[in-house]
């Protein structure tokens, strides 16, 4: 039970980062298509990215397991995100 609960932990850890990292892609685009300068886009991308390897990198630390939950979780938010943001 332990290591059901674990994967699940971090499957939903990971489904929360996904989420939180495609909505402020959303975000950026939008400011982009408004005409936000590029400055703007270049550090929002770098913020996000660089927030995204931390938070990957700090789980690995828990194991392989945990690892691929949290990718797992990540790739289910893009594909559960998707049909909201298309036109």
């Amino acid at each position: 039970m332990d290591a059901a609960l674990h994967v699940l932990v971090f499957l939903l850890i990971g489904a929360l980062l996904g989420a939180g990292y495609f909505a402020l892609l959303f975000a950026e685009v939008t400011q982009h298509a408004r005409g936000a300068s590029s400055s703007y886009a270049i550090v929002t991308h770098l913020l996000r990215v660089a927030a995204a390897v931390l938070m990957f990198w700090l789980i690995a630390h828990y194991g392989a397991t945990a690892l691929l939950a949290s990718l797992t979780g990540f790739t289910v938010a893009l594909a559960t995100l998707r049909p909201l943001t298309t036109p």
